[in-house]
């Protein structure tokens, strides 16, 4: 029996809005603003991105870019070969599968992919069918050909972001006082992360 070989993508969706950008020159307004921008280009999706709506545009950028060889490569117009196995709009990720021999096509597309739907209150750019769509970058984090591999970099990830943002803001309010432990702090979280990951390759390997 013949095993299909698939490949997990986890990507992370980016809203980089230059007016948010960190630009004034006392050391309190920088930390704010640093923080603030933090937290817009992590900003959370619309809910009405749905992990359908992703997988068709993504078929749809493929198709636009490679046309019926890219269709093909990913199993044809109905087979279904891009799989979005997780969405989170809350942390703007998502886990798609798809086959391993078109995964660098999956990726191609979604570094062009520029829009998302926005919510019905937000001002964006019109779509031909009445919809709005906001800005946004596709970035992708991590392939792997396992989903564990997949989920624990995310979990990796949004531990990290924590801990950046927090240092942030920890800065901004004691100042250089405690910028070395938040250094430490990263370091610490980096290097436990890193004794976790040695451990379960050392049991896979068992």
């Amino acid at each position: 029996m013949v095993r299909l070989k698939n490949r997990y993508l986890l990507i992370d969706i980016l809203y980089p809005d230059p007016s948010t950008w960190p630009s004034s020159k006392s050391d309190k307004s920088k930390a704010a603003s640093a923080t603030n921008a933090q937290l817009a280009i992590h900003s959370p999706t619309s809910d009405a991105l749905t992990a359908g709506l992703l997988a068709k545009m993504i078929r749809e950028e493929v198709s636009e870019l490679y046309g019926d060889y890219g269709v093909g490569k990913l199993g044809g117009a109905t087979a279904g070969g891009i799989n979005v196995k997780y969405l989170s709009p809350a942390t703007s990720t998502a886990i798609l599968r798809c086959p391993r021999a078109s995964f660098r096509l999956v990726w191609s597309a979604l570094t062009y992919m520029s829009h998302v739907p926005a919510p019905g209150g937000d001002v964006g750019t019109k779509r031909p069918n009445g919809g709005r769509e906001r800005p946004c970058v596709f970035r992708v984090l991590k392939v792997s050909g396992t989903m564990k591999k997949a989920e624990e970099e995310a979990i990796r990830r949004a531990r990290r972001e924590i801990v950046r943002v927090r240092g942030v803001e920890e800065k901004g309010v004691l100042g250089d006082l405690i910028s070395g432990t938040s250094t430490a702090g990263e370091k610490i979280m980096d290097s436990i992360m890193d004794d976790s990951e040695d451990e379960m390759a050392m049991d896979e390997d068992d």
